[in-house]
């Protein structure tokens, strides 16, 4: 809904604000967490209401999403747009695939993509956890048939939770690493996400 964004706009030097408010996008480093490092278009989201917290950081070649606190018992948010007035155009994306390692079990970690909404919102390709093991020292490609969000109105690209509800746990300092974040047709060609 466009609050509790978090200003990463000095992730580029290795810091991190961690407040609240606007934010500047990902500056000169870019969202190394994607395969096209040069988006403009996102913010990083976590989620209040009772919510735990991350932290985002990007490394070299990749992106660091660490618990910081467990709050209720849940962790949430992810990448919206850097416009909140605007949405994304997910028409011509069948699949989201990415690279994932750490310390999080997977069945604590649901990652996928959202709509708006609300309370009873959507998540593409559903709301459980992974089902593929997250290793500490080797990276795990995940692939998600994300083709029900073509014709919906998406407001976060990559959407997290960390939750007890499929099984799993996890605690603060468990952190998961993402690289080559990328959302490709139905021909496994790149589409390049844009607002509209």
């Amino acid at each position: 809904d466009g609050t509790d964004i978090r200003d990463y706009s000095n992730i580029d030097t290795g810091s991190d604000d961690s407040g609240s408010g606007g934010g500047g996008g990902a500056g000169g480093a870019g969202w190394a967490l994607c395969k096209n490092s040069g988006y403009d278009i996102f913010e990083i989201q976590v989620w209040g209401d009772g919510a735990g917290t991350f932290d985002f950081a990007n490394k070299d070649g990749y992106s660091t999403f660490t618990i910081t606190e467990k709050g209720g018992g849940w962790v949430g948010g992810g990448l919206i747009a850097n416009d909140t007035s605007k949405t994304f155009d997910f028409s011509k994306v069948a699949k989201m695939t990415f690279e994932i390692r750490g310390t999080i079990s997977n069945k604590a970690l649901c990652i996928g993509v959202q709509n708006n909404g609300g309370a009873s919102a959507k998540i593409y390709p559903s709301k459980t956890n992974l089902t593929k093991e997250i290793k500490q020292d080797e990276w795990t490609k995940i692939e998600f048939n994300v083709a029900g969000a073509k014709s919906d109105t998406i407001i976060n690209a990559f959407m997290i939770i960390a939750a007890a509800d499929w099984g799993g746990s996890f605690d603060k300092n468990d952190y998961f690493d993402i690289r080559n974040l990328d959302y490709l047709d139905s021909s496994g060609n790149t589409v390049t996400l844009t607002l509209k």
